[in-house]
């Protein structure tokens, strides 16, 4: 991982994300800071009365009271901070935290396969053709959501087209989105076109009229910097390369001044050991994996795992 410089738009950056979107820190530094305001007027209650003790003069009630209730104050906080470090949190992770309320910058996609289009027009509406149980459907390409709605009520259940669940993961980022890389795996030996890379630039295609219908770009090429497919296919089933994909991607961020809490790894797509690999590649850093849900009622969810202790030997 590279050395990332200090600037003014990183410091921003840096305070939006330690005092704004993580409630946790906040909560601990305000449980230590109370836990020591306690301390301090347990200190300061402690030494007037020695000091009433020593000239023989009567020590006022409410002196007790005050260190009686800093002292309970200063016990009680002290543990809640511990609890909620050693214990509470030595698996901690944000389940269920519905995208759009977490919108990212740049998503990263591990393409899934489809097999119906070959072709993809760069604009306008696009159909995708029938089949013996499902018509032929027509997406208008303006809205995310309301093309995934239309593929998910007018195809059967069990011919779901892979490339809704994408529109459903792309849509609550959009207002923030500024780039998404498309990860393509590659062929199987002795199968031809087996892989998806060949795939992205489709999929490039496919989401280019949608991000013009938001407002990101004016014309379809000019999203040419927002959709980047990753130049090199991915082995899904091997979890050094998933790896060594995401810390590429990550590096590039980094050169670029982003920060780890921008990036967002879409894990719906791909094999079980890419998601296995991508959910690694995120714990203990400020990156969140998704997960689009395939059955209904189909919403993405992110997911920030940290392991701050290690489980102990029993001895």
């Amino acid at each position: 991982m590279k050395r990332k410089f200090l600037t003014i738009k990183r410091l921003r950056k840096q305070v939006r994300i330690y005092f704004f979107e993580r409630t946790g820190l906040l909560t601990g530094i305000g449980l230590v800071v109370i836990a020591m305001v306690a301390l301090e007027v347990m200190v300061a209650g402690v030494a007037r009365v020695i000091e009433k003790v020593f000239d023989k003069t009567p020590v006022p009630s409410h002196d007790w009271w005050l260190i009686g209730l800093s002292f309970v104050l200063t016990v009680g906080l002290s543990c809640v901070v511990w609890l909620r470090r050693h214990v509470f949190h030595s698996l901690h992770v944000r389940y269920q935290i519905q995208s759009e309320q977490m919108p990212k910058p740049y998503l990263v996609i591990f393409v899934s396969r489809q097999t119906r289009l070959t072709e993809m027009p760069e604009t306008g509406p696009m159909k995708i053709p029938a089949t013996k149980t499902n018509p032929e459907l027509t997406l208008p390409r303006t809205c995310l959501l309301d093309d995934a709605s239309l593929l998910a009520d007018t195809l059967s259940p069990k011919e779901q087209w892979p490339w809704e669940m994408i529109l459903r993961g792309v849509a609550p980022h959009l207002k923030q989105l500024r780039r998404v890389y498309l990860v393509g795996s590659k062929d199987t030996p002795g199968k031809e076109a087996s892989g998806t890379f060949a795939q992205c630039e489709l999929l490039h295609r496919f989401l280019a009229p949608y991000l013009v219908a938001a407002g990101k770009t004016s014309t379809p090429s000019g999203v040419a910097h927002m959709i980047v497919r990753w130049g090199i296919p991915v082995d899904f089933e091997s979890f050094a390369e998933v790896h060594e994909t995401l810390e590429a991607i990550r590096d590039q961020l980094t050169e670029e001044l982003a920060e780890d809490v921008e990036l967002c790894v879409d894990i719906t797509g791909g094999q079980k050991p890419t998601s296995a690999a991508a959910g690694l590649f995120t714990v203990n850093k400020d990156v969140v994996i998704q997960y689009v849900q395939t059955n209904p009622p189909k919403q993405p969810k992110m997911y920030d795992v940290r392991l701050l202790e290690w489980p102990k030997k029993p001895d």
